[in-house]
């Protein structure tokens, strides 16, 4: 799979440790930043409508994995 993101692939650490794909192992990715959508507030806890995550897309599968800053 071919994935056109406009950011040059790098490592990434979550709380000291080397991240790896959740799916196909690789350690290389796009950073992004985004915001939680505010429709989730009427199913989750509403202190999470509109918090900015940190997005990794997966630099070889397109695997997105989302953190919330503390």
């Amino acid at each position: 799979m071919t994935i056109a993101l406009k950011t040059e692939p790098t490592h990434a650490e979550v709380d000291g440790h080397r991240l790896k794909c959740l799916m196909c192992q690789c350690e290389s990715f796009h950073k992004r930043r985004s915001h939680v959508d505010i429709s989730l507030s009427t199913t989750m806890n509403p202190e999470w409508a509109d918090r900015q995550v940190s997005v990794l897309v997966c630099d070889h599968c397109g695997y997105i994995h989302w953190f919330m800053a503390k």
